[in-house]
């Protein structure tokens, strides 16, 4: 895991998503906001990479996250609404990635929310796992003002905490709709 040691930053925003791809499920992106403690607790207790993780630790660590971050939110996007959103793009010439790139925004900016009614304020670090740079920028900075974050991209961000807190919030609600609907 990484710690960037910068008390420049009041929080880290992590933002990953689940389930792009495959056959079975939702795709869920998801946000988690920590503060720097937060941060290194959360490495004691075994956020990590959620495909170095059994199930039932995601579902475990996914509960600990929950109580323990500053916020977070999902965004759920099921497989009949994926396929209408598909062909919907498609006909305006665009892809997936501004499909995934919504989705980062609008829970990246629900944990913003989340932060600013806590009163939280100062300058935020956004991590996002890359996947189209220039879409997912344009996209979060409609929702959040340039000059409160700045946003860092880059392929297996999932080594930085608030990203991997993500991507076990992620994929314990893709885990849970399955099993609910199963």
């Amino acid at each position: 895991m990484t710690l960037e040691n910068s008390s420049e930053y009041v929080a880290f925003i992590g933002s990953d998503e689940v389930g792009k791809g495959e056959w079975l499920g939702p795709l869920v992106a998801a946000a988690v906001a920590l503060s720097h403690e937060q941060r290194s607790y959360l490495v004691t207790q075994g956020v990590m990479d959620t495909k170095k993780l059994r199930i039932q630790t995601i579902l475990d660590l996914a509960g600990i996250i929950r109580s323990y971050c500053l916020g977070y939110h999902a965004v759920t996007i099921s497989p009949r609404s994926f396929n209408r959103l598909m062909n919907e793009v498609k006909g305006e010439g665009r892809n997936l990635n501004d499909i995934l790139a919504w989705a980062h925004a609008q829970a990246i900016g629900n944990v913003f929310e989340d932060l600013k009614q806590k009163k939280i304020s100062g300058k935020i670090k956004v991590f996002v796992d890359m996947f189209d740079r220039i879409k997912t920028e344009e996209r979060i900075k409609r929702v959040l003002d340039p000059k409160d974050f700045d946003l860092d991209q880059h392929p297996k961000a999932e080594h930085e905490t608030s990203v991997a807190a993500a991507s076990i919030i992620a994929r314990s609600v893709r885990e849970l709709w399955i099993d609910e609907r199963s």
